[in-house]
């Protein structure tokens, strides 16, 4: 298991992401899969560093590991609590007038993961994000 620590800020957004695509690229997945795991991670932490520590800063902390074509992205921060699973998704059918603002995003990282878990324990949330070599869910985004 790899991981890097690094405060909560959006100047460090690049380096995270360099450093997910480096570990996927490492277990041989493909360059477009490798861009569906960038896109998933760039909102996770992008929600991170612009909400998690409203009121002080932050780190937040990427583990990164993999096993028989899957990758797993594990994301940990002591920031005010967030259930990834638990949050409404958008009405992608509506029209775009008629559709509330954000979701979007956690709809995108639904439909690039295999399975996602989260769990708040310890004063922290810790957000699961497991990548098949190829992505099982075609439904349209």
């Amino acid at each position: 298991m790899t991981k890097i620590v690094l405060p909560a800020k959006m100047e460090n957004l690049e380096k995270s992401l360099e450093f997910i695509d480096d570990q996927a690229c490492s277990l041989g997945f493909l360059h477009r899969r490798i861009g569906e795991i960038r896109l998933a991670a760039e909102e996770v932490l992008v929600n991170i560093f612009c909400y998690a520590y409203p009121k002080a800063d932050g780190d937040v902390a990427i583990y990164c590991h993999g096993e028989n074509d899957v990758f797993i992205l594990e994301i940990l921060d002591r920031g005010i609590p967030f259930n990834i699973l638990a949050a409404p998704g958008p009405d992608v059918q509506a029209c775009l007038d008629d559709r509330c603002v954000g979701g979007l995003g956690i709809h995108f990282v639904k439909q690039m993961t295999t399975e996602t878990r989260y769990v708040r324990e310890k004063g922290q949330n810790r957000l699961i994000l497991i990548f098949g070599k190829y992505r099982q869910k075609q439904h349209p985004l």
